[in-house]
């Protein structure tokens, strides 16, 4: 009863289209003239008693300020233990939830002022320690400078090996010295051979072992290895004072502890640490399929009637599923070919799971191959929630472009200005930045499964997910094409995220 109930209301919601009242266009255009805080998606508006330096210290969280507003995260660990993979995923969740971040690398930095391609004797040598301490120096006062030119919430990684106290203790004493700068510090330890056979395999590709005989350049490094490891010395709780903040990291993710970290940021940065792992899989993004609405360009449609066209690309869909997991199965990645299915609640996503699974449709229409993908389908568990829902239009529900366009042309103008922060008018009217402050869950769901997963939901979701995985610019998210009926497989990988698009009708 209250499903039915539940379904006339939204109908009649989306069929009436409502066009906004003066008084909701006036709300709307107050409404733009706030500020929007990136990093936590919530609205403020600032007030005149608020000077320049006092708004650069402040950062709004949920209901109140956080408790840092500048961070340096320092990286500690011995070479190949997955430092700057760890970077690399905090840059870009990161960046993707709306803070300003840049990393600091101090191999980079060795190699720019000329010491690339250093052997083993430079890492082993007592005399060369003033040396590697003025690169790591240098690199340090990279990070507190940017830090220090950013006016809002903003994180520098201090990409470095960081492992003695005495190092660890420089950089404690350098952030004392300026003020809203907080040092945390993480850790990485492994001591898996399988993870370290692979990090070592991909450091020998860089820029000191380039164009050297693999064996001889592993010898090199795993001297390098073993200097670092007598002089190491793992975070204990009693350095500073007993006040060090820091994470540690076990075996990339398989075991995360936590000290100290408290605040907005840090809560954020623990939480997506421990959901981490390497562990080979794919997400397979695909918007439902086609309706009748979606097919004329209707905002916030809650049309579930698909189309022939629709219906088809499901069916290729199936089968294009069956092979890519067969595919994975056979190469011996039996935990990546197991699939889940995350949907939203729109009535368009069910109907397409539906069909997905052959709970609709007409069975004696399908192929023997069909059939089997299908089959294949029936087991894979389905969840379904309403972050994954499109975009909210607001009071511009059910209306097309061209309505918007031509009937409110300062709600559309306002649009193709900044498409990242508009926010439609009325009640429930969102914005990107919206949908991506209500995706975090999602991501973090997207980083823990150890199985592969089709993630079913509309444009501008599958946009927000996609820029994440990918790494673009946030400005350029609500601008990412990406073609109807078509399947965007993402592989997860060391450095990056492998794409390929598969165009299925």
């Amino acid at each position: 009863m209250l499903e039915c109930l539940y379904g006339w209301r939204r109908w009649r919601r989306q069929r009436e289209v409502r066009k906004p009242s003066l008084e909701r266009r006036n709300t709307y255009l107050k409404m733009r003239s706030t500020s929007l805080d990136l990093s936590t998606g919530l609205n403020f508006a600032r007030t005149h008693s608020d000077s320049e330096e006092e708004r650069a210290l402040k950062i709004y969280g949920f209901g109140n300020y956080c408790q840092h507003n500048r961070v340096l995260l320092c990286m500690v660990g011995l070479p190949a233990r997955g430092k700057s993979y760890i970077v690399r995923m905090l840059e870009r969740y990161l960046r993707w939830t709306g803070f300003q971040v840049q990393s600091f690398n101090a191999g980079n930095l060795r190699r720019q002022e000329g010491m690339g391609g250093a052997d083993a004797s430079f890492f082993t040598s007592d005399d060369k320690t003033a040396i590697r301490e003025k690169i790591a120096g240098e690199c340090m006062e990279e990070a507190f400078h940017w830090l220090l030119s950013q006016s809002s919430a903003s994180i520098a990684i201090f990409d470095a090996t960081n492992t003695t106290k005495k190092r660890r203790a420089t950089i404690h004493r350098r952030s004392r010295e300026v003020r809203g700068i907080t040092p945390v510090f993480i850790e990485s330890i492994c001591d898996d051979p399988k993870i370290l056979s692979q990090n070592y395999t991909m450091k020998l590709e860089n820029d000191d072992y380039r164009g050297k005989d693999p064996e001889t350049a592993r010898a090199d490094f795993l001297a390098r290895v073993d200097a670092y490891s007598k002089r190491y010395e793992t975070i204990d709780d009693d350095e500073f004072d007993q006040s060090i903040i820091y994470v540690k990291i076990f075996n990339v993710g398989r075991k995360v502890v936590m000290c100290r970290c408290s605040g907005y940021i840090m809560s954020h940065i623990g939480f997506y640490l421990s959901n981490i792992h390497i562990n080979p899989r794919r997400i397979w993004l695909i918007r439902h399929a086609e309706t009748e609405d979606g097919r004329n360009g209707r905002v916030g449609s809650g049309s579930n009637k698909i189309t022939a066209s629709g219906k088809k690309f499901i069916n290729d869909l199936a089968e294009y599923l069956y092979k890519a997991r067969t595919n994975m199965s056979e190469a011996g990645d039996i935990e990546g070919s197991n699939m889940m299915v995350l949907m939203g609640t729109a009535p368009v996503h069910k109907s397409t799971c539906d069909f997905l699974m052959g709970k609709r449709g007409n069975r004696g229409s399908r192929s023997v191959a069909l059939q089997t993908a299908i089959r294949s389908l029936q087991d894979c568990t389905v969840m379904s929630t309403s972050l994954l829902n499109e975009l909210d239009g607001g009071d511009c529900n059910g209306m097309s472009y061209e309505e918007i366009k031509a009937n409110y042309p300062e709600i559309y103008d306002e649009r193709e200005r900044d498409k990242l922060n508009f926010r439609y008018p009325g009640s429930g009217g969102e914005s990107y930045c919206d949908v991506i402050g209500r995706l975090k869950p999602v991501i973090i769901e997207l980083e823990r499964q150890r199985q592969s997963v089709l993630v079913i939901s509309h444009l501008a979701v599958q946009r927000c997910i996609y820029g994440y995985f990918t790494g673009e610019a946030m400005e350029m998210i609500p601008h990412i094409e990406l073609p109807l009926h078509s399947a965007i497989e993402l592989r997860p990988m060391p450095h990056g995220t492998k794409v390929a698009v598969t165009e299925l009708l």
